[in-house]
């Protein structure tokens, strides 16, 4: 871990020193609160409605650890949007950019308050995860492929493409998934196996290390250990995490739709805040599917046991939004629809363009059951990628000992510095062309991008847009048809392709 980053993870760690006791107290209530309100429809409604708790609920809040004024959170439903926005912009440490109404419905509420100080404090954590997109790889072409896809993120995915931290692994321990929740973006077939750790325990270990030494330790270090698998599946799961620590020195990260098993969560929490000098992890993140679960572990646990933690709400009736893919599959065309690039109009529709994907690995997908490798990166959720990320290769390995070779063969044929002379040049599949008078423009679902310079490239776009001629024919043709200096064409093709514009798909 870098210099920067043990700083980010010391913040952490001081969080809960910055609040005396009962304030903590407040927040994690008023979090808990938060939970219950976004899962129970009939809560939700009568609150909506200037209707009071009935007795029932008065009685249950109390029971799982609620005790707040309700009048004091009332901006939980008076102001659901404005509060969202506040919350979201305390977490990434940016509340000076907010709106004057905004901060006059703080003001009004020193709960409110209270609560996006405290979320503001958390922001180092968000931090760590951004700063993952700026680690180098010690491999030259990986490296500039991982780059190129963290461009490609930030111009088809918008603001959530900006925070991502494109981890560079992700190891899975199982072969499918239990769970098969009905919004699954990644669509996940029937769990069909597990990895056997205590059996093939050396074989992964020494598949870590070969990672750390041919991609770079920082780099291996940046890792799920799980996708598009549930971690609950496989019993040995913690030992894994425990195992990649003492190897490589990081804690991995959590997710799991797996809360209706409260030893399982307590081992996790046990695992995470146990014995680490007060240092914080806000794992593990729970998928809550169902109203019943959410009571199992608001009964469990006390307000305090989940102030660190996220439990995603995603019961049917909960106002959280899916991404339109993978099982609930909805492709939508957001800035790429525009005809008048000019209008005012994008601004509105940039803003209602969903998230567009959960993916977020730039690199390897690794199972350790299938024994399987696959190159990919995020893109947003579409008719041709229906689980929102990019397949860029894909490869079988027979054990750790070959391994190192085979990875290193898929990284070879299907990362490049630059486009090959001999590669079909086309636009990213997601991209709209329109042709300008002084040069093209690029549409995404969430970003424009502008081009100009046709007197010095001639119709480079319209060439690359029609997606039939190699590189090596765009330039014969620019230089002898539209006198194009060479230097000037490359120079021109390079930088649209390290901004990952160009589909690297079939190259």
């Amino acid at each position: 871990m870098s210099d920067k980053m043990s700083d980010k993870v010391t913040d952490c760690c001081n969080v809960n020193k910055n609040f005396s006791a009962k304030e903590i107290e407040k927040s994690a209530q008023l979090k808990r609160f938060s939970e219950w309100m976004q899962a129970d429809v009939e809560l939700r409604t009568r609150l909506s409605k200037g209707e009071g708790l009935t007795s029932e609920q008065e009685e249950w809040l109390k029971k799982i650890g609620v005790s707040l004024d309700m009048d004091e959170i009332s901006f939980l439903w008076k102001h659901p949007v404005e509060v969202n926005a506040y919350i979201m912009f305390a977490i990434r440490g940016r509340k000076d950019e907010l709106n004057d109404e905004i901060n006059e419905i703080v003001k009004k509420y020193p709960l409110l308050e209270l609560w996006g100080k405290y979320s503001e404090s958390r922001c180092a954590f968000t931090q760590i995860l951004e700063q993952w997109a700026n680690v180098q790889s010690v491999h030259e072409k990986f490296n500039a492929w991982r780059k190129r896809r963290i461009a490609s993120a930030k111009s088809e995915l918008g603001y959530f493409g900006m925070r991502l931290g494109h981890p560079s692994f992700s190891f899975e321990l199982n072969s499918g998934c239990s769970v098969g929740c009905w919004f699954c973006s990644f669509a996940t077939d029937k769990l069909s196996g597990t990895l056997d750790y205590p059996e093939r325990r050396g074989e992964v270990l020494s598949i870590v290390r070969q990672c750390s030494e041919i991609f770079g330790k920082e780099v291996a270090s940046m890792a799920l250990p799980y996708y598009r698998t549930e971690p609950h599946d496989n019993p040995h799961y913690i030992d894994f995490l425990k195992d990649f620590e003492n190897e490589m020195g990081e804690v991995l990260c959590t997710s799991t739709a797996a809360g209706h098993d409260i030893e399982w969560v307590q081992k996790l929490l046990d695992y995470y805040q146990n014995d680490r000098s007060d240092q914080i992890y806000y794992w593990p993140r729970l998928s809550i599917l169902t109203l019943d679960m959410l009571k199992k572990v608001h009964t469990a646990f006390t307000p305090m046991q989940t102030k660190d933690i996220e439990l995603l709400i995603q019961v049917k009736d909960a106002a959280r939004p899916k991404i339109t893919g993978g099982r609930i599959l909805k492709e939508q065309a957001g800035l790429r629809e525009v005809e008048d690039f000019s209008s005012d109009d994008r601004i509105t529709l940039a803003a209602s363009v969903p998230q567009g994907t959960i993916a977020c690995v730039s690199g390897f997908n690794i199972n350790l059951v299938t024994r399987r490798i696959m190159i990919f990166g995020p893109c947003y959720t579409s008719n041709r990628w229906p689980h929102g990320f990019r397949v860029y290769g894909e490869a079988s390995y027979n054990d750790e000992n070959d391994f190192p070779e085979v990875i290193r063969d898929l990284a070879e044929r299907t990362m490049f510095l630059s486009p090959p002379k001999d590669s079909v040049l086309k636009f990213r599949d997601d991209i709209v062309f329109r042709a300008t008078q002084d040069g093209f423009d690029l549409a995404t679902a969430h970003q424009l991008h502008h081009f100009k310079g046709r007197n010095r490239c001639g119709p480079l776009g319209q060439l690359i847009a029609e997606g039939v001629h190699t590189y090596a024919e765009i330039s014969e043709i620019l230089h002898k048809e539209h006198k194009v200096n060479p230097i000037i064409l490359r120079a021109a093709v390079q930088q649209l392709f390290d901004d990952g514009l160009i589909d690297e798909i079939y190259m």
